[in-house]
């Protein structure tokens, strides 16, 4: 089985390399002057993810375009953050633990379209694009 390491690599390359985005340490925030990206990698058969107040807090409306890329196995799964965190990540349902960082928890599922659905309030799902990889480049690339 893959470690949480080599998981995290997985299509990194289209946001350092061809996106020319810089990694916000070992997270999965990744931006420059023009864009924040949110992009967790998911790879293992529970399809989940967290969201962490701290990560999202280095988001600025204001200077950033905002995205959430979700590598999802071999797929690329995409929306705009101000969206996404508008509509699923309300303060009551952030998980906050001792020792860890205050969250929110996804889990990826496809019904038919991809969705990411709140693991606190399942009710709570947003359907995401799958755009290719060739169709990402042409996106950022224009704006």
């Amino acid at each position: 089985m893959a470690t949480a390491r080599e998981m995290n690599l997985v299509n990194k390359d289209l946001l350092v390399e061809e996106l020319g985005l810089k990694q916000f340490g070992n997270s999965n925030v990744f931006y420059n002057e023009d864009f924040f990206v949110l992009s967790p990698s998911v790879q293992r058969y529970e399809k989940g993810f967290d969201v962490s107040e701290y990560n999202l807090s280095k988001y600025d409306p204001e200077k950033h375009q905002g995205f959430v890329i979700v590598r999802y196995m071999d797929t690329f799964l995409m929306a705009k953050l101000e969206s996404f965190t508008d509509k699923m990540m309300p303060p009551e349902l952030q998980l906050k633990k001792k020792n860890v960082k205050p969250h929110w928890k996804f889990t990826v599922v496809e019904n038919p379209a991809y969705h990411l659905v709140n693991t606190q309030n399942k009710e709570l799902r947003y359907r995401l694009q799958e755009p290719t990889r060739k169709q990402i480049l042409a996106y950022f690339n224009k704006l």
